[in-house]
């Protein structure tokens, strides 16, 4: 009913969901009213089942009980029937019954019916056989002398007795019509072949002795031969209290049904009829308890049949069945009522809930959420309280914050509106920065931290570029005016150069030449020498020895000079070259002094554009003969 969480969609709720409708599955009450009615036919269906069951065991009960009594009241017939027999058989033996004397069978018969036989005894009968006809030859009734032919007593004529011992015994019958009914019972006489004592035994002692009126009101029992359908013994004949007949001995017995149940039995076993319906025995429903009775030496079968009210005797069953019934219906109603009153209850809180949801829905966050229930319900009430008490905080928080965003965005727009103010005016200033006015400043107005800090930042860089661009500035123009010094002194340098190539290359050539004279003068020494040599060998006689070796010394020191000046020419050759390698460079400096020259005057012209102040274009230390050093902007050093 309740399973329609996130849990329980499968297994058997699931199929359930799939089986039961919509419009069930929307309302509670609907829901709750399908499962009370459930509930009521299940334990309905309980409850008769278990009081049908109790019912029936107690109808068994009841019947185990009455068939029990049916027994009894056979036993205690049969046993008013051996007991009657045995007397009977006892009193047989009594010598003065085979005797001779009338008078004295009489006397016997008379004290002994008196002290001797039970007060039940109504008469008792000496009967003599003489051929086919059976006469009374002493008796208690006046009988003496009459036959037994077309009497009631004649029962026992033709019977064949197997011995003394055997006693034969009647059915119920009337000596006379308005004799009381009894049971004869007949044994031979000892030491006779023809003589028999018939006992006549009245059956109210033994219909006072039957019970069952006592075990049900309005019921009674009766002794019927089955063969015959007579009525032997009838407890009604002692209490005429009944409604119906005071004494129906001997009359035809009505229920068929109910004798050929009871002789469908044997070894004595009883039973019970539960209904049967028949006005010459009752003229209610009723119920028969039966069980056979052993009539020895009898050709007909008695039944006991023990009758009572069906209403009377399973009052009890009916009692528990409509007390079962009841409970029944009462624990059906009482649960419909409490599960209609709960459901009632449950589905009003459920839809006061509900209802109430719909107000919060639609945005009444003032309403009233209380319940006095203490249940699932109440602490459901309770939990949409406290959501509405939360969502209503939630809802004051909201608009606490879309107040505060409103003034954020006021703030937003206020600050967007300065920012873009600001920026215009910085980008201003930026583009005029660009042109080359390093001149212009931000100023910061604390309103921004971001801005102040750009404003900041980009001072700080035009104050740097601005303090550049007048080194610069100045550094071109020093440049310039080195350059075109360089370029001077390069130029001055080289015609040294050149001039001092040309000299060395003339005193080069001089030394060639003098190399020559002096190579010839030396070669002319030699070959002095040598003349004077072969002279000195033609003529013997003639000592030039000193004079040669004074020539030979002057030719060696002219070969010597010789090697000088080669050597002066060399090195003048060397010097001549590193001077037109010197020439060559300066003329290189000098190209690039001149283009060093013309950079820094595009540079000049260039820097020239840019407005700076005065206290900020700085001069350089560019030689021995310039300014001192620019100052120290930041103090480090020029590190």
């Amino acid at each position: 009913m309740s399973g329609e969480g996130n849990g329980g969609d499968g297994g058997v709720m699931g199929i359930v969901r799939t089986i039961v409708p919509d419009f069930i599955r929307k309302r509670f009450a609907l829901k709750f009213l399908i499962v009370l009615l459930v509930m009521g036919v299940a334990i309905g269906a309980i409850g008769l089942l278990g009081t049908q069951q109790f019912s029936d065991h107690t109808r068994k009960q009841i019947e185990s009980e009455y068939s029990g009594l049916a027994v009894q009241e056979s036993n205690l017939v049969g046993r008013w029937i051996e007991s009657n027999r045995l007397s009977t058989r006892l009193a047989s033996g009594t010598p003065a019954y085979a005797g001779q004397d009338r008078s004295q069978m009489s006397e016997a018969l008379s004290k002994q019916m008196a002290e001797v036989m039970p007060d039940s005894v109504s008469a008792m009968h000496l009967v003599q056989q003489t051929g086919g006809d059976y006469k009374f030859i002493a008796s208690t009734a006046s009988q003496t002398g009459n036959s037994l032919k077309g009497t009631k007593r004649s029962w026992f004529m033709g019977h064949e007795f197997g011995g003394t011992n055997q006693v034969a015994v009647s059915n119920v019958y009337r000596p006379s019509s308005s004799g009381s009914p009894i049971v004869g019972f007949v044994s031979p006489v000892n030491g006779t072949s023809n003589r028999y004592l018939l006992v006549e035994v009245g059956t109210t002692n033994i219909a006072s002795n039957l019970q069952g009126a006592d075990r049900a009101s309005g019921g009674f029992t009766m002794v019927v031969n089955n063969n015959t359908g007579t009525i032997q013994i009838d407890e009604k004949s002692v209490d005429v209290s009944h409604d119906q007949s005071p004494d129906e001995t001997l009359k035809q017995y009505g229920d068929r049904g109910a004798l050929q149940a009871a002789m469908s039995l044997t070894d004595n076993v009883s039973g019970v009829i539960s209904s049967r319906t028949d006005s010459d025995v009752m003229n209610e429903e009723y119920a028969v308890g039966y069980s056979q009775v052993v009539v020895p030496n009898n050709d007909h079968t008695w039944v006991v049949l023990v009758h009572a009210p069906a209403d009377v005797l399973y009052g009890d069953v009916q009692q528990v069945t409509r007390f079962g019934m009841i409970a029944t219906g009462g624990a059906i109603l009482m649960m419909l009522l409490i599960g209609a009153v709960l459901g009632y209850n449950t589905s009003s809180s459920i839809d006061r809930l509900k209802g109430k949801a719909q107000e919060m829905e639609d945005g009444n966050l003032d309403v009233d959420i209380e319940s006095g229930r203490i249940d699932s319900i109440g602490r459901l009430y309770d939990g949409f309280a406290e959501m509405r008490d939360a969502l209503r905080e939630q809802i004051d928080e909201a608009e606490r914050a879309r107040k505060e965003a409103e003034v954020s965005r006021a703030e937003a727009m206020e600050m967007s509106n300065y920012l873009q103010e600001k920026a215009e005016e910085y980008s201003a200033i930026m583009q005029a920065g660009a042109r080359g006015d390093l001149t212009q400043r931000m100023e910061p107005e604390g309103e921004n931290e971001a801005m102040d800090q750009i404003a900041k930042d980009f001072n700080e860089m035009l104050t740097e570029l601005e303090m550049t661009t007048g080194q610069l500035k100045t550094f071109a123009v020093e440049v310039e005016e080195s350059g075109q010094s360089v370029q001077q002194s390069a130029e001055t340098v080289r015609d040294a150069s050149e001039q001092v190539a040309d000299s060395i290359q003339r005193i080069s050539d001089d030394a060639y030449d003098q190399k020559e004279r002096l190579q010839r003068i030396s070669e002319e020494m030699d070959g002095v020498a040598g003349q004077l040599d072969d002279f000195a060998d033609d003529n013997p006689g003639v000592d030039f020895g000193d004079a040669l070796d004074s020539i030979r010394e002057v030719a060696r020191m002219i070969e010597e000079a010789a090697d000088l000046a080669e050597d002066t020419m060399s090195e003048s050759e060397n010097v001549a070259g590193a001077a037109e390698e010197q020439a060559a460079e300066l003329n290189e400096v000098s190209s690039r002094a001149e283009e060093l020259v013309r950079y820094a005057q595009y540079l000049g012209d260039g820097l020239n554009n840019f407005e700076t102040e005065e206290e900020h274009e700085f001069v350089f230390q560019t030689g021995a003969g310039g300014p001192g050093p620019a100052p120290d902007p930041d103090g480090d050093g020029g590190e």
